[in-house]
């Protein structure tokens, strides 16, 4: 009777190994089959002037900070009272920061009120641009600057082509 009750109780702990290694291998082929079919997704764009940034949201600002001819920098770090910030653009020209505020989350909202707390402490001109400006980011970028700077927002006629940021000719102006 021991012995039965030992070849089941053995046999359990066989049937449960040899079940938990075909699991395993099973979830490591379905692992490699995803990844392999999985679409490439960018995680940097090079913009027109040579910087390369994050997201799509800053290929379009910082295009359009190139081609209404502002110089500017793109991504570096400064110190306001002791912090560090790390700044989307920086306008120096006119002292001016620019933020893209492009994502979403518990973590991400918390930074953003600290960056914006900071430059509010430091006495720092920010252009704040929230992810549904995108819509018309042009205009809207344009507005932003006048009230911040004074940028003649006429002195810029040339319009360039949104997908590929070549100059349209006159039939599009």
């Amino acid at each position: 009777m021991s012995q039965i009750i030992a070849f089941f109780i053995l046999g359990g702990i066989i049937f449960v190994i040899c079940f938990g290694i075909i699991y395993w291998i099973i979830l490591k082929i379905l692992n490699l089959y995803k990844r392999k079919f999985l679409p490439q997704r960018a995680t940097s764009f090079k913009c027109l002037d040579g910087h390369i940034v994050k997201s799509k949201g800053e290929l379009v600002i910082d295009n359009h900070l190139y081609h209404l001819g502002l110089e500017h920098e793109y991504e570096n770090t400064i110190r306001i009272r002791g912090n560090p910030i790390k700044y989307d653009w920086y306008l120096p020209e006119f002292d001016v920061y620019i933020e893209y505020w492009g994502y979403f989350g518990k973590e991400y909202m918390k930074r953003k009120e600290e960056k914006l707390n900071l430059y509010q402490k430091g006495k720092l001109t920010l252009i704040s641009i929230e992810d549904v400006m995108l819509k018309d980011i042009y205009s809207t970028l344009e507005n932003e600057l006048v009230n911040v700077i004074k940028y003649d927002k006429n002195f810029h006629t040339k319009k360039h082509c949104p997908s590929c940021g070549m100059e349209l000719d006159s039939r599009f102006l």
